[in-house]
């Protein structure tokens, strides 16, 4: 009787966990077919260990082929954590220490540190992007000139300007790709192999990841590989990257489950030490930054970050790579976890909803909303007023950082908001001691500082904005405004000119700058007609585009000197407030290395 008992038992709980899984996979399908997005793959992990595995949808929209759970995804920047996996071992191995100096390993790595030498950059603050160096530049990104085997330190040779320090190492969260690509030429110095032969036999075999690899691999090679999609349901190939340690991966659902089940264990293999305890414990787990010391509990540790979502905090890593995207989440005080993948990197769908379902259907354990506050202080409303990235996400735009990437801060007895130039407002509820939170967290989610500088800084663990003058972002953005609407008039009114006058407009002084002019627009359509993936391609649109930006501001000149001699009435005039107002514009952007504009380098 016992026996049938446990049996019963047993069947009951299969014929409920099979329940749930049926359950998940139509909400899943619901949410791709709301979404609009051509299929997906995913993995669960139990807390006992068990892993499901499931997909829906397209393999290629264009063949209308269905996925398999054996089919292989690339998953972007997941791909760090599996880099930062192999450092840990290598930390466990005694190969490295994960804080040693990064010039330790490659000494003729031009890092532009002089600001900050007495805090070198180490490699703990590569993996967690707390090294103060930029994201990327244009060409690391949109390119179609990278090979499987391009030498990792092309990513700066052509700019090593690229390798500038512009925070104090440590001190806070600025995500880089260009970081793990120096981890993995760290990881080809130690081992005398390349990374990704390093990885695949030293981590990914261990792990049992049999159908996963670092090299580059395509639809055309592995015809397990699902193709990505670009929105509207273009089938895209795979292609090669510059910086592939940071977002160059293939994998399966089974071998993510297997990954996850391993990051929260006690980091043996068939009971012997792989990876120390100590450290898979730290993973996603930062204890180091200012914003963890001004009393924000969250931010990015060893390849993974902290995240306060839906009543419950895991770890996780989300990664978009050429027509994919992707995420993991695990809960090691509850032994849960979940890979998802989509074949379509969309700019309008919402992936976060699938992570709210996944994370309910593993039922972790969930805290309680925050959502009492207390009263704002008088002092506070000093920090009212705008904010802008601390460093440069993609070089070298951080001009355009400060007239697209601000935020606004509002605090009053009413209550506290901060509001980007771009996206949704964030209601904060004040917690006292200059820390906030959200009504859908669990924890404080933002925090107020001031630096030794002086310098006012919000930060949500992830993110740091520095406080910014107002009147200068009113000022660059008046700036933009009239150089490009002269730019306009002036190109206007040359077509008009060359149409009445013909011939003879050639001896007429605006003649210079229409020239300039028409060679940028041209240099626009050019562009606009190339693959997006040819965007930091030596292309002839971007040749074009570099040459007329150059002959824009020079043009400009000999027109201005030309106008100014033939009319005595210029200061009455149009003309030649439109000819200043672009001569302040390019000063503006060569200011900022934005002219002339060579998108390759």
């Amino acid at each position: 009787m016992k026996s049938f008992l446990l049996f019963l038992s047993i069947a009951t709980a299969n014929i409920c966990s099979a329940q749930q899984e049926v359950a998940l996979k139509e909400k899943i399908k619901t949410l791709l077919a709301e979404q609009k997005l051509p299929g997906a793959v995913w993995a669960t992990v139990s807390d006992s260990g068990a892993i499901h595995t499931d997909v829906h949808g397209y393999k290629n929209t264009s063949t209308k082929m269905l996925l398999s759970p054996a089919d292989k995804v690339h998953v972007g920047s997941v791909c760090k954590t599996i880099v930062a996996a192999g450092f840990l071992r290598m930390a466990t191995q005694g190969l490295i220490d994960l804080d040693d100096p990064v010039k330790r390993y490659l000494p003729d790595l031009p890092l532009d540190d002089y600001l900050f030498k007495n805090d070198p950059v180490t490699i703990r603050h590569l993996l967690d992007h707390t090294s103060g160096l930029t994201d990327a530049k244009l060409w690391h990104i949109f390119s179609t000139t990278a090979k499987a085997g391009t030498p990792l330190g092309t990513v700066y040779n052509n700019s090593p300007g690229i390798l500038k320090i512009q925070a104090k190492p440590g001190s806070i969260y600025s995500y880089s790709n260009i970081g793990y690509t120096i981890l993995a030429m760290i990881i080809e110095k130690v081992t005398h192999k390349k990374y990704e032969d390093y990885l695949d036999e030293h981590i990914l075999k261990p792990l049992g990841m049999i159908n996963s690899s670092f090299h580059f691999i395509s639809q055309t090679a592995d015809t397990s590989l699902a193709y990505g999609h670009f929105d509207g349901g273009e089938p895209v190939t795979a292609m090669p990257m510059y910086l592939r340690p940071a977002g160059q991966f293939t994998t399966t659902t089974e071998d993510m489950g297997k990954f996850l089940r391993f990051m929260m264990s006690d980091g043996t293999i068939d009971g012997k030490p792989f990876i120390k305890n100590e450290f898979l414990h730290a993973v996603g787990r930062q204890t180091r930054t200012d914003a963890y010391q001004k009393g924000v509990p969250f931010g990015d540790a060893l390849g993974a970050y902290s995240r306060d979502r839906y009543g419950a905090v895991g770890i996780a890593k989300n990664g978009n790579t050429l027509g994919f995207a992707a995420m993991i989440y695990f809960f090691p005080a509850d032994n849960k976890a979940f890979f998802i993948a989509f074949n379509m990197d969309s700019e309008t769908a919402n992936y976060d909803l699938f992570n709210e379902v996944l994370v309910a259907h593993l039922g972790v354990a969930k805290g309680n909303f925050i959502t009492k506050g207390k009263d704002i202080e008088n002092e506070l409303q000093n920090w009212n007023g705008y904010y802008i990235p601390v460093v440069t996400k993609v070089e070298p735009f951080g001009l355009l950082d400060i007239v697209f990437s601000h935020f606004k801060l509002t605090i009053s007895e009413t209550g506290t908001l901060l509001i980007p130039f771009q996206g949704k407002e964030k209601a904060l509820i004040y917690q006292g001691s200059h820390l906030f939170t959200m009504t859908d967290r669990t924890n404080v989610s933002h925090a107020l500082y001031t630096t030794t500088t002086g310098e006012r800084f919000i930060t949500d663990g992830v993110k740091t904005l520095k406080k910014i003058s107002g009147f200068k972002i009113a000022g660059i953005a008046a700036s933009i405004i009239a150089g490009l609407a002269a730019m306009l008039y002036l190109f206007v009114l040359g077509c008009v000119q060359l149409v009445h006058y013909q011939l003879a407009f050639g001896r007429m002084p605006l003649s210079w700058i229409f020239m300039a002019l028409l060679a940028f627009v041209s240099s626009i359509i050019l562009i606009a007609t190339q693959p997006f993936m040819k965007m930091g391609d030596m292309s002839i649109g971007n040749i074009s585009l570099a040459i007329s930006t150059l002959l824009i501001p020079m043009f400009s000149i000999v027109s201005l000197f030309l106008f100014i001699k033939t009319n005595r009435l210029y200061l009455q005039t149009v003309s030649f407030w439109a000819l200043i107002f672009v001569l302040q514009f390019c000063a503006l952007l060569m200011a900022n290395n934005l002219m002339p504009m060579i998108m390759w380098r």
